[in-house]
């Protein structure tokens, strides 16, 4: 069986709605008692006048907690619209960033007119450079070692150095 959960049994409406539930008493005691002010404050609420509800005391109490109900589910709601909304613009930035951003690099890279490919594979100026003083390098490595190599040669046949 399929277990339906709504919005009651999010922790947060419970508790909103148990705290404004509970100032119903004290707005009921002023309807029932002409003799005390109509205008009360309600938290949540500010100040609401209650005069002329006493007339209709019957229907107080429902419309008391149909408007608590209300209000803190639209509470609800609203995180949930602010919620859906956050998380459709990270999908949407997600969207853009795999989906429209690498069909755009892919086809910079693949289109021959702009030589897309050829470009990442040219040498910087700096890299030429460096790669040139690497290979002097190198060659002048190989020639001590001969240089080296034959000393030692010498060294060996004769016993000495010349």
């Amino acid at each position: 069986m399929e277990k339906i959960i709504d919005y009651t049994s999010n922790p947060e409406y419970m508790k909103n709605c148990a705290s404004l539930m509970s100032q119903q008493d004290c707005m009921m005691e002023v309807i029932r008692d002409a003799s005390k002010p109509t205008l009360i404050n309600l938290e949540g609420f500010g100040q609401v006048q209650v005069g002329h509800m006493r007339q209709q005391s019957a229907l107080v109490e429902q419309a008391f907690d149909m408007k608590i109900r209300v209000t803190v589910y639209m509470k609800i709601v609203i995180m949930r619209l602010v919620d859906g909304l956050a998380t459709h613009l990270l999908f949407t930035l997600q969207k853009l960033v795999d989906h429209d951003m690498q069909h755009s690099i892919v086809n910079e890279l693949m289109e021959p007119r702009k030589g897309g490919i050829e470009r990442m594979l040219e040498e910087s100026p700096s890299l030429a450079g460096k790669r040139e003083r690497l290979n002097r390098s190198t060659k002048l490595l190989k020639q001590s070692k001969e240089v080296v190599a034959n000393i030692m040669d010498r060294i060996s046949a004769d016993g000495q150095l010349e």
